[in-house]
């Protein structure tokens, strides 16, 4: 999972010029509103090795083998609102992208075993984007985009915690007895990578 974040800051010498015209707009009912896109359902790929998930962002403890991973660059704007005075914070997903190593054949038990595990990170993203859309940010009165930024930033950090919890250590270990262990056997005869 990779973070790319963006503030949108053709607000710097916009929004001098802006702040004039802002004055003029009515204040929001909601002075920052948080919006967040629907996660897409992520292009697949199906081909690569454990050690290039690793390099992607995969949790691979020592001696373990990452089997699958989905990768999203998550990119926060802070923008003002055009229709009355005040701030719309996004949270965009892009490029998403669910692998799971070529070493777990499609149509086996075992690929839709870690299949299942990553469609379950999808819909985390999903519940994370609905809960970043409820957001409030706490002192709308001294709010500048920075601030706004920040927090946003600090509130997603918290909202991807629930991905790292999913990846649990008894969630792991079911890959060892899933498909009546047909993922050890899979990963034996070809190794690691």
């Amino acid at each position: 999972m990779r973070l790319l974040l963006v503030l949108a800051l053709s607000l710097a010498s916009a929004a001098v010029r802006a702040a004039g015209d802002a004055r003029a707009l009515p204040p929001c009912a909601q002075a920052i509103r948080f919006a967040a896109d629907w996660f897409p359902d992520p292009a697949t790929e199906f081909d690569r090795t454990s050690a290039f998930l690793v390099k992607q962002g995969a949790p691979a403890g020592e001696g373990a083998t990452a089997l699958g991973l989905v990768t999203v660059d998550n990119e926060i704007t802070v923008m003002p609102e055009k229709r009355c005075r005040g701030l719309a914070v996004t949270l965009r997903f892009a490029r998403p992208m669910l692998r799971v190593i070529r070493d777990l054949p499609p149509g086996s038990c075992a690929h839709a075993h870690v299949l299942r595990h990553e469609y379950t990170h999808v819909h985390i993203y999903r519940d994370m984007a609905q809960r970043f859309r409820e957001l409030s940010y706490p002192f709308p009165e001294r709010a500048t985009p920075e601030l706004v930024l920040r927090f946003a930033r600090q509130q997603l950090a918290k909202l991807q915690e629930s991905q790292r919890l999913f990846d649990s250590p008894e969630e792991y270990a079911g890959n060892l007895t899933a498909c009546r262990g047909e993922i050890p056997k899979l990963l034996a005869p070809a190794g690691k990578d």
